[in-house]
């Protein structure tokens, strides 16, 4: 038995860490419309350095997902880190008070595109990765990491991972947790709904069927409808309730023509147990109520994206050891918590791969302007990332 982690975690240094994730913001990896292959390429030398096998897998074009492993010994168990390269768009740049490119450290913050979501994450992993490999631990086993392209749009990069066969034991999410164990994520589902109408000269309204009309009616029941979410039969103990939204509304052509079409999306996420194809089921008995009421309402609803909610047992050894080295680096006990948004996760627990959501940032400052890491929080991050691995590959018990 090891009994003093603090020898190894002594070797976390803020300001590799600082300087890794420095480094990743400073690739303009904005998607739309999605520039990860030189980030991509550049980490698979990088990470060759500190001896890790790397592939970049073609995913989609120009666009790879990128492949590391390092193996302490043949046979053992797989660990894989899982995150992506691409973020959002930086928006209106004139609004940042910082380049969001340039990684900058400021009052104890690192501000950039990416900082929280998720390059923070992917510093503090590489940094631990290395904190690990130069400790001398005798671990067995494998340690992978994988950093998927087109995270924030399709979400199937590590899908893609899985159907070209590869496997691990556990794995960690780096998204921004607050540097909490999440053991749960809601689904998600999206639908495009369209009323069809009758054009005609904005003069003559009564010769035509107003699209954007009909569309109103729909409107005002689906508000209902999400707001009765609140008295939900059905809650889970982390994700709470099932929610809705509407977010976009496009119809017309033209000022004085009455719009012969009206289209929204509408976004619905799913609990654990929720059934898209119920989901569905629910929309369609409004839909077909408001068309038996009105029959010149008539409507198309499609589904165009979807992603599985995802829950690995509280109880799970792994979750038990991630918990454990949250309170031994924090000094704090922490309880285990569910994540709101939809992460690539839902593919490795379809998988059979028990997963975790860990990382640096808090997802309230993901996606925003002037979006930032605490630097103490990427330290505490590597230290935690780093006394999972010695705790689960090691031969001995790390305390």
């Amino acid at each position: 038995m090891i009994e003093n982690v603090d020898k190894i975690l002594d070797h976390v240094r803020e300001g590799k860490v600082v300087e890794y994730a420095r480094k990743l913001v400073n690739f303009d990896t904005q998607n739309p419309p999605g520039r990860e292959k030189e980030l991509a390429e550049y980490l698979a030398d990088f990470l060759k350095k500190f001896g890790l096998k790397t592939t970049l897998l073609n995913f989609l074009p120009n666009r790879p997902n990128l492949f590391a492993e390092y193996k302490f010994s043949d046979g053992g168990k797989t660990f894989l880190f899982d995150g992506h390269l691409d973020t959002v768009p930086a928006g209106n740049i004139s609004l940042w008070d910082f380049d969001p490119f340039s990684g900058i450290v400021k009052d104890g913050k690192l501000y950039g595109r990416g900082s929280a979501d998720m390059k923070g994450s992917i510093a503090a992993f590489i940094h631990a990765l290395e904190t690990v490999i130069d400790s001398g631990i005798e671990l067995c086993g494998n340690i992978c990491m994988l950093l998927t392209s087109d995270e924030e749009i399709s979400g199937l990069g590590t899908k893609d991972f899985i159907e070209k066969g590869y496997r691990a034991d556990v794995s960690i999410v780096g998204e921004p947790s607050c540097l909490e164990v999440n053991v749960a994520h809601k689904g998600v589902a999206r639908w495009k709904l369209k009323t069809l109408g009758k054009s005609t000269h904005a003069s003559t309204p009564e010769e035509g069927i107003n699209a954007i009309y009909k569309m109103a009616k729909i409107l005002c029941e689906l508000e209902k409808l999400a707001k009765s979410y609140s008295t939900y039969p059905r809650t889970h103990y982390l994700l709470g309730k099932p929610t809705l939204n509407v977010g976009t509304v496009y119809g017309g052509t033209k000022d004085n023509v009455v719009p012969d079409f009206c289209e929204i999306t509408i976004d619905r996420r799913l609990l654990p147990g929720d059934r898209v194809e119920d989901v569905e089921r629910e929309f369609h008995q409004i839909l077909d109520k408001l068309h038996s009421e009105d029959p010149s309402l008539k409507f198309e609803l499609k589904i165009y994206h979807s992603h599985n909610p995802a829950e690995t047992p509280s109880n799970h050894p792994f979750v038990i050891l991630a918990n454990y080295a949250v309170e031994k680096v924090l000094c704090e006990k922490r309880s285990v918590k569910g994540f709101q948004a939809t992460t690539e996760m839902t593919h490795l627990v379809e998988a059979g791969i028990p997963s975790i959501i860990l990382g640096a940032g808090d997802i309230k400052v993901a996606h925003t302007v002037n979006e930032f890491v605490l630097v103490d929080e990427l330290v505490k991050c590597a230290k935690i990332y780093t006394l999972v691995l010695a705790n689960y590959l090691s031969k001995q018990t790390i305390v």
